[in-house]
């Protein structure tokens, strides 16, 4: 970074928007409202001052200290207007903007538009990124007051005539940072998001006898490394596919009875002196308190497949979780229509064929929230995260998994209060002796024309 360039900076907050159908600023965004999250990364570059643009009187409650509110002078000009406001009050050489709705840009990013030590904007297939750039403040500003006189509005063809002018040069968008654009347009963008990355593509040489080898290309589901910490303490590396890391987190913290509560959560952060790269893989969870560390079930290092393969006993779950008092009893015929709804939902799967899935159900047989991951585990700790995040009560729903119902299962779905388990695959022989004595019913071999059941009854169903 240049540390002679003189700048300002400027986060586009906008106002609501009538795609999105809300205020993207107040997105919650990891236990924080979005525009927070982006104003701290804009604070660490160390701006000369710092702006919060928008078209809107709204109330930001949790502005940064040193941070300067602007109401766009032109609202109908939407980002023209936003950046015509900040460059007039600035006077700084340069202004580094961004935009509230690029949830995913890093601040080392922003750092490389400074170390440029010119205007520079992002552009890619012919096609500028201009909010996550950096521009020259007057020259910038001049343009913009001369082309919106003669009604152009077009920010695109401004910065098409502003590179002619060699007022600013394009960055080309490698594949390496090109997941820091996705923009939040929809509703459906931000679950798209906070889902991560699900799958890659891979070459590979496939074999038929019909043909021999061709080279194609397939997909296989993503996998990283997620370090947990608990107020700066390490106590867990298991391996996952990215996405929901929030909710896995808690999800993990609640079945450790580390927390009985998400209010107990402080704020989820990710650490970047560990984590330079921002791909997101420690976090740290604050707590409110203290927690006991020495009982965990996992300890430095978890595998995706495995899972806690020591727990003591099923004594040591009960001094934790007490039986679930039956709430309902699934009917046979919903029990067997839940498979297809499963596949149905679960698209990475489709691609890969290498993600386990965990999915609640209502009593009526909706689906209320499937997550993915390669390990069997996360994907049930996520689960429980978001239902414990949103509060979501989970003792009238059942939980399918499309897997092996493993002990470590059934001890989750035990301390969420989950009444019903079902798994495609088989139960272990410890998961149904926990079920028997925990009063859930469990479900193995679900498939679309039959099922066994292992502990607890399913009308029509007696026991032998």
């Amino acid at each position: 970074m240049s540390q002679s360039l003189q700048f300002d900076a400027a986060l586009l907050a906008g106002g609501r928007s009538t795609r999105f159908e809300t205020d993207k600023a107040f997105i919650d965004w990891r236990g924080q409202p979005l525009y927070v999250s982006q104003l701290r990364k804009l604070a660490s570059l160390q701006p000369g001052r710092l702006w919060l643009s928008t078209n809107a009187e709204q109330a930001f409650p949790q502005v940064l200290e040193g941070i300067t509110r602007l109401i766009d002078d032109e609202p109908d000009l939407g980002p023209v207007g936003g950046l015509k406001t900040i460059f007039e009050n600035s006077r700084a050489a340069y202004v580094l903007v961004l935009a509230v709705d690029l949830p995913l840009m890093e601040a080392e990013f922003l750092g490389t538009l400074l170390g440029a030590g010119q205007g520079i904007v992002p552009k890619s297939g012919g096609r500028w990124e201009p909010l996550a750039a950096l521009y020259p403040r007057e020259e910038m500003l001049g343009l913009i007051r001369e082309r919106t006189a003669q009604g152009n509005r077009k920010l695109q063809d401004l910065l098409d005539e502003a590179e002619a002018a060699g007022l600013i040069a394009p960055l080309p968008i490698t594949s390496r940072v090109e997941r820091f654009f996705s923009n939040l347009n929809r509703p459906g963008d931000l679950a798209s998001i906070e889902q991560g990355q699900c799958d890659e593509a891979v070459s590979i040489r496939r074999f038929r006898l019909e043909s021999g080898f061709q080279s194609e290309t397939d997909r296989v589901a993503s996998e990283e490394p997620l370090e947990l910490r608990v107020n700066g303490t390490s106590v867990a590396v298991t391996m996952r596919t990215p996405g929901h890391d929030d909710d896995l987190a808690t999800g993990f913290l609640f079945t450790e009875s580390l927390i009985s509560s998400a209010n107990e959560i402080a704020e989820i952060v990710h650490c970047p002196e560990v984590d330079p790269d921002g791909i997101g893989n420690t976090l740290d969870v604050r707590l409110l308190h203290e927690p006991d560390l020495s009982g965990l079930t996992r300890h430095v290092f978890t595998s995706s497949s495995c899972g806690v393969c020591g727990k003591a006993t099923i004594a040591s779950v009960f001094q934790h979780f007490p039986p679930v008092e039956p709430s309902f009893v699934p009917e046979a015929g919903l029990l067997l229509s839940l498979p297809a709804r499963l596949r149905e939902a679960q698209e990475t799967f489709d691609r890969t064929g290498g993600l386990h899935a965990s999915a609640l159900f209502d009593r009526e047989g909706g689906l209320l929230l499937l997550r993915e991951d390669v390990g069997r585990h996360n994907a049930l700790d996520k689960v429980i995260g978001h239902a414990l995040r949103n509060g979501i009560s989970l003792t009238g729903v059942i939980l399918l998994v499309s897997g092996r119902i493993s002990f470590e299962l059934m001890q989750k779905s035990l301390a969420a209060r989950i009444p019903v388990v079902a798994g495609i695959s088989a139960p272990s022989s410890l998961a149904v002796k926990l079920a028997q004595e925990s009063g859930q019913v469990l479900v193995g071999f679900l498939r679309e024309r039959g099922f066994n059941v292992y502990a607890g009854k399913v009308p029509g169903h007696e026991d032998a």
